[in-house]
């Protein structure tokens, strides 16, 4: 079951790498902006995960019976931001770099949370992990020298932005994919924030889309489906660590696609300095993977002792 579960993590982070260098491939050569992208696609995803979880699966919606609604309704907000200044990045500096950043900043952003506000006590191996993670992520962010110097534009900033936002988001989405079916719950983030981008799109930037844009944004829309909830299953059946650990290697395998596109002429935007992206890259997997370990025995050790606390309460 175990090697099930971690295929289902292993599709998610191909499907992340994926979406992000369709992301940039559908605004450079079909000249879709990426805000129509982000607004075509998620509300579309976001219905078809519901119709399958409806009347494929048969699970009923009980989300709006408790209160999971009210966590439902502020981690949609969070996501929609994230969302929004996500797709925002990958049109400023590509996708490759938007993932080398967002990636381990999320990682980090994701423990000082638990740290902050559930009163999680940080292990020595897990402030390790970040600190390696930290500085992958300050090697990736200085990947774009030019001579001026190292060159940090409002895409990069978009990028930090977005982990921050996506870190609160996921934190309220652990909560509820353990009360709730993770199919359910991804495909009602999606959906609120496919409209919400939507209203914000057609007040301030109405698009101008033939109906071959539309067949595009319905084909990505099932990647998008796809790299998202397998994202929550994968979370509710191995864990967050373990999902933080094999979905982090999407950061480098995303700059790896876009190279393989290199000899077919597809020039995606690649940051100036490759190798020094990809060593930060690798250093921001390997701060993650130390982290999520970590994180991993902790929970371990939890389970111990609420297990050696049943067995003093049955005898």
């Amino acid at each position: 079951m175990t090697k099930i579960n971690s295929w289902v993590t292993i599709i998610s982070t191909a499907a992340f790498s994926i979406e992000a260098v369709l992301v940039e491939l559908l605004y450079v050569m079909a000249s879709i902006p990426t805000l129509a992208i982000a607004a075509g696609s998620m509300p579309i995803a976001g219905a078809m995960v519901l119709i399958i979880n409806g009347f494929v699966f048969r699970n009923k919606f009980s989300i709006f019976k408790g209160n999971g609604w009210k966590m439902l309704i502020v981690g949609g907000a969070l996501f929609t931001a994230a969302d929004f200044l996500w797709y925002d990045s990958v049109d400023r500096i590509g996708s490759g770099k938007t993932m080398l950043l967002t990636i381990p900043a999320e990682e980090v952003f994701i423990v000082l949370l638990a740290v902050v506000f559930l009163a999680e006590r940080m292990l020595k191996l897990q402030l390790v992990g970040i600190g390696v993670a930290i500085v992958g992520f300050t090697i990736s962010a200085a990947s774009n020298v030019s001579g001026n110097g190292v060159q940090f534009q409002i895409g990069d900033l978009e990028a930090i932005l977005s982990a921050t936002f996506n870190a609160l988001a996921i934190t309220l989405f652990a909560k509820l994919i353990v009360r709730y079916n993770p199919t359910e719950v991804s495909g009602w983030i999606m959906l609120i924030s496919g409209l919400v981008i939507n209203a914000i799109q057609y007040t301030f930037y109405p698009p101008h889309l033939s109906v071959m844009d539309w067949l595009y944004l319905i084909g990505f829309s099932f990647i998008a489906l796809a790299a998202f909830t397998l994202y929550n299953v994968s979370m509710k059946r191995i864990g967050s660590s373990m999902t933080s650990i094999i979905t982090s290697t999407s950061l480098i395998l995303t700059v790896v696609i876009q190279l393989a596109m290199v000899p077919f002429g597809i020039a995606l935007t690649l940051p100036s300095n490759l190798a020094l992206a990809l060593l930060g890259g690798g250093i921001s997997v390997a701060g993650i993977c130390i982290s999520s370990k970590a994180e991993q025995k902790r929970e371990k050790t939890e389970e111990k002792i609420k297990d050696k606390h049943m067995e003093v309460i049955t005898n």
